[in-house]
């Protein structure tokens, strides 16, 4: 069970072989002030699987449950999706010619039971230089207001990244590597899981 409604997500998952039900968490995800990127989508990726395990346990008790949550850190600070196609704008224009670090948390449970596995997967973004015309024309486009740092390295924003150094899954949203690993802490095969064809 994906506890997310990101597309790309879901995407990554089905490319891999697995074929999740999505249940969207609707958790608040605001978080105390003063934590670090990895902190708090740590804690936003634990929110939303916790969420939908609860709402798991009784009907049907040892489905696995992935949360995840994703989020750019620049000097410290951390960016979700931007508010407005202005702030989408103000941040590239910080974030270009620079490198940034993106953070995705995953939290994976076993619903009903009390078994739960997290992990924070981290990739250096490295951000190209886009012209003026470049750069109005992506924000236009909307994909930024749907993304954890306005930008993606799958979609338009792709042209806009020069290099990344880490897992790709990782800045898309969801690391397939470390979700094996995870997997295999509490007992499952990533194989297990792949469609029967």
């Amino acid at each position: 069970m994906l506890a997310s409604s990101s597309p790309a997500r879901l995407g990554i998952l089905r490319k891999a072989g697995i074929d999740p039900e999505v249940i969207v968490s609707g958790v608040d995800e605001s978080t105390e002030p003063g934590l670090d990127t990895g902190t708090i989508v740590a804690q936003l990726a634990a929110r939303k699987a916790t969420a939908v395990a609860d709402l798991l346990a009784g009907d049907r008790p040892g489905t696995l449950v992935l949360g995840c949550d994703s989020m750019l850190d620049l000097d410290g600070i951390a960016y979700g999706k931007p508010a407005s196609p202005h702030d989408a704008a103000g941040l590239w224009r910080l974030m270009s010619g620079r490198a940034g670090t993106l953070f995705t948390g995953h939290c994976l449970i076993v619903a009903g039971e009390e078994r739960r596995v997290e992990a924070t997967g981290r990739t250096i973004v490295r951000f190209g230089t886009p012209t003026a015309d470049e750069l109005a024309a992506y924000v236009a486009s909307g994909e930024p207001a749907a993304m954890a740092g306005a930008f993606s390295l799958e979609g338009l924003g792709a042209p806009f990244v020069d290099a990344i150094e880490g897992d790709p899954g990782t800045v898309i949203g969801l690391s397939m590597p470390l979700l094996r690993r995870m997997l295999a802490e509490l007992g499952v095969s990533v194989t297990g899981l792949w469609r029967r064809r």
